[in-house]
């Protein structure tokens, strides 16, 4: 099965040296660089440089715990995800402030048969803003398992017609949604927008404040929208629908962590 590749942000404010290889590196991780490692409900791999710190790596930890564990009963609400995301590879990477042009060449080669994302510690948990681990999370873990567990209702392939994807086509001809990234294909704004519909779903207002997403909340939702609250609600699968993961989770033996002393 061909696996997706995961788009890594390249940034120019990185620290220098973050990227070298490292004698103390953790293993599981590509390129040496890494020498930190949580694995959430042994599904999902965040591989984290010495730069990142032990906050903000306990945090993105948490929020993929609570992303597949959302009523928070300490079992992963959809058990079909788990072989899904072992099988891909699913894998979150954790630099200090984006990844730089050098580190990017040595990753690329470990994503051709894994899904990744990247996460930087400057945007997850900050002291002001938005925290972009929730969405890069999310992305990741729709990328990784539920596109593949269940491929007629949240494949982003414009081949596949998926439920997903027509709510995206519906959201964006009703006016809905717009997403103005000349980068971000059909398949990126369908992910995009699956992301935007669940935090209004959930109530994530902080997500909310752009104009890509002009459905705030989960009674509008259901007015404008109804088939992807349907889709979120379905009781075939049990897609989060609880709370919105804020990083804390209180199940701590769901998730392992390696390298540094925790």
């Amino acid at each position: 099965m061909s696996l997706i590749l995961g788009t890594l942000t390249v940034s120019g404010g990185v620290t220098a040296g973050e990227f070298e290889p490292k004698s103390h590196a953790v293993v599981g991780c590509p390129g040496a660089m890494f020498t930190q490692q949580a694995r959430v409900f042994d599904a999902i791999t965040i591989c984290a440089t010495e730069k990142v710190g032990m906050d903000k790596l306990h945090h993105a930890a948490n929020v993929t715990a609570k992303w597949l564990d959302n009523n928070d009963d300490g079992i992963v609400d959809e058990p079909a995800l788990l072989p899904a995301l072992r099988q891909q590879g699913a894998m979150l990477f954790m630099s200090a402030e984006g990844f730089s042009d050098e580190a990017f060449d040595i990753l690329m080669p470990e994503l051709e048969h894994r899904v990744g994302q990247d996460l930087a510690a400057n945007e997850t948990a900050p002291m002001i803003g938005r925290d972009a681990s929730q969405e890069e999370i999310h992305h990741l873990i729709v990328n990784a398992g539920w596109q593949f567990v269940y491929p007629q209702v949240f494949s982003s392939q414009k081949d596949q017609a998926s439920a997903l994807y027509q709510q995206w086509e519906k959201a964006e001809a009703a006016g809905y949604y717009d997403y103005g990234d000349p980068t971000c294909d059909d398949e990126c704004k369908t992910v995009e927008f699956f992301y935007l519909a669940t935090a209004a779903y959930l109530g994530s207002d902080a997500d909310l404040k752009s104009d890509e997403m002009r459905i705030k909340d989960r009674r509008s939702l259901r007015q404008r929208l109804p088939g992807i609250v349907d889709l979120m609600e379905s009781s075939d699968y049990h897609y989060p629908t609880y709370i919105w993961p804020d990083g804390q989770y209180q199940h701590a033996n769901n998730i392992r962590y390696y390298g540094t002393d925790r």
